[in-house]
């Protein structure tokens, strides 16, 4: 399983929408969408903490998902157009909205340690 997913998964055992969620770790819904679909890496792990306390998660879960924040690896559509709504004939406005949707809001500055060798 990867970071995104597995966040995914905490996250709707506790909390169906993200809205009220998001209010409480200071996040912004959209931040937090890319999050879970592997577009922007992992939050700072004070984030991450405060969404373990906030989804009740067991501490095997908590370590689980530090472990896959660590190995986290961006997801093939970022900085991309990919969408299922563009085809061959779609317009230039509509690619650049979707590279931007793509693009992450941050870099990946707090797990990066794990990449280097």
């Amino acid at each position: 399983m990867v970071f995104n997913e597995y966040l995914k998964e905490l996250r709707a055992k506790r909390f169906k929408d993200t809205k009220k969620m998001c209010i409480m770790l200071g996040v912004s819904k959209d931040v937090w969408r890319k999050i879970e679909r592997g577009i922007n890496p992992p939050p700072k792990k004070s984030i991450l903490r405060k969404f373990c306390v906030l989804a009740a998660t067991l501490s095997y879960e908590q370590s689980q998902l530090y472990a896959l924040a660590r190995k986290w690896k961006p997801h093939a559509d970022t900085n991309s157009g990919n969408h299922t709504l563009l085809d061959k004939n779609s317009s230039s406005e509509w690619i650049e909205a979707m590279i931007q949707e793509n693009r992450p809001d941050y870099e990946h500055k707090h797990w990066g340690r794990q990449n280097r060798v």
